[in-house]
């Protein structure tokens, strides 16, 4: 079994609303040296499989019709450890 961290983002060209909120409430603290801000999720979840050809297809079957909405976002994938049973 591994676990796997799924990092979701907007694609570059959406416009990321909360971002730009907390760009300017950065700003107003401030932090002018922080700039473009971009929010996502990031999901871990287990896996009950070795082979990483088939944790590949599970993971991109799974992110591209449940976990993204792939019009407007993309994904990352890592997997971190082996997970003690």
């Amino acid at each position: 079994m591994k676990k796997v961290e799924l990092i979701v983002t907007l694609k570059p060209q959406v416009l990321d609303t909360q971002g730009e909120a907390l760009n300017r409430a950065v700003h107003e603290l401030g932090h002018d040296e922080i700039n473009n801000i971009r929010v996502g999720k990031v999901l871990y979840f287990d896996i009950d499989e070795t082979d990483d050809a088939k944790i590949d297809d599970s993971v991109r079957q799974l992110s591209e019709k449940l976990f993204t909405n792939t019009v407007i976002e993309t994904y990352t994938y890592r997997i971190l450890d082996e997970v003690s049973q």
